[in-house]
Parts: C-alpha cells; structure tokens; sequence
C-alpha cells in the first residue's frame, strides 16, 4: 500500500489532489497529505520539514511506502522533500503533474513494488507531455 505527500508552491499539491479525486470518483482524503510552500515561508522551512517528518512516520507506522510529489526540481519543495529520499520506502518525484497524480491514485492498493511504482509514475509523466503540433506533423508524414 502506498501513501502521498505533497509538497509544492501555492495550491498546486491541493488542486492537483482535488481535480485527480474528481476525475477517478476516488476519496483518498486518509492517504495523502498536502503541505504548500510560499515563497514568503524562508523562516518557517525547518517547521515544514518536521510536519513533513510527522506525516512520513505516521504513514510509515501503517507500514505504507510513501511517495513524495514535488512541483519543481530544485525548488524550495523539493529541497525539503529530498531530504527524505534516505528513509526506507520513501521517494521523491519531481515535476508532478495530474497524470502522474492520476496514476498514482489508481495503482495505490496494488501492492507494486518500490521501483516499479516509481518507474511507471514518471513515465507516466513523460508520456502526457506533448506538443501538439508535433503530433499534427508526425501524422502527416505517415
């Protein structure tokens, strides 16, 4: 089984959890945490990241796997996030996006393991980001 964190700038963990419940009739209220990051929030980072440390242990106590979603690389969420990726059945995905959100959400009671849930959340990703235009071409040319 596998729990959620996400850690993102403004809204973007909330709406992204929201609209991906919507879409999937879904209610994983139970298994995922959301915490936002402002950019006005430098001083608090370190209570951030113990709320992040509650949230991780308490999954971990259900003996969940626990994936954390960031927005960005290299960003404020994903600084705090990374310091986690140590921790025994904890991960972090940069670049979270609702695909990415969706599939995690459909394949949390399956029982995947580690890797491959990793693996195919980010591919999952990947494959939902495209140009439409290409597409257009690609076509064209067959």
């Amino acid at each position: 089984m596998y729990s959620f964190i996400f850690v993102t700038h403004g809204g973007l963990g909330d709406v992204l959890t929201d609209i991906a419940q919507k879409i999937m009739d879904e209610d994983i209220s139970g298994r995922v945490k959301v915490f936002s990051v402002d950019f006005s929030m430098a001083d608090v980072m370190e209570e951030l990241k113990e709320k992040i440390k509650t949230a991780v242990d308490e999954f971990a106590a259900k003996k969940h796997k626990v994936l954390i979603f960031v927005d960005i690389f290299g960003g404020s969420p994903s600084n705090i996030a990374f310091s986690f990726a140590k921790t025994d059945n904890v991960d972090v995905i940069s670049g979270t996006n609702l695909s990415m959100v969706m599939y995690a959400m459909e394949y949390m009671n399956s029982g995947r393991d580690f890797a491959s849930m990793v693996d195919n959340i980010t591919r999952t990703g990947a494959q939902n980001i495209t140009s439409a235009k290409k597409l257009l071409v690609k076509r064209e040319t067959i």
